[in-house]
């Protein structure tokens, strides 16, 4: 009898102490932040260099990290033909939690 209580207790302080350091799932949503203007200006006809974004991750434990290897960056901006044109920016963290998706207006234009 003493031998299972002895058991019980142990497997109870076993199972708290293994709770106690499991870690939480990350439902943290990744954030973007855009560098540079935003709408902004590019010459017809000449190349067009976007400022870029920087993306991270709030993590499980409440850690920011940079995440900016897994944002992805898409546009159809056509150089040559003067217009309204967007840039999309996107990214998924590590537990595929996805960010709120930034757009950036590029304008092409003769100056």
């Amino acid at each position: 009898m003493k031998k299972l209580l002895l058991l019980s207790i142990l497997f109870v302080a076993l199972v708290s102490s293994c709770h106690k350091n499991s870690v939480p799932a990350d439902t943290n949503k990744p954030y973007i932040v855009l560098l540079g203007s935003n709408p902004t200006y590019s010459q017809l006809g000449q190349p067009y260099n976007d400022a870029g974004a920087n993306a991270f991750d709030i993590t499980a434990t409440g850690d920011t990290v940079a995440i900016q290897s897994r944002l992805t960056v898409t546009d159809n901006i056509d150089i040559n033909t003067a217009g309204k044109y967007e840039v999309h920016y996107n990214v998924s963290d590590a537990a595929g939690n996805k960010a709120d998706e930034k757009t950036r207006t590029v304008y092409v234009q003769i100056f």
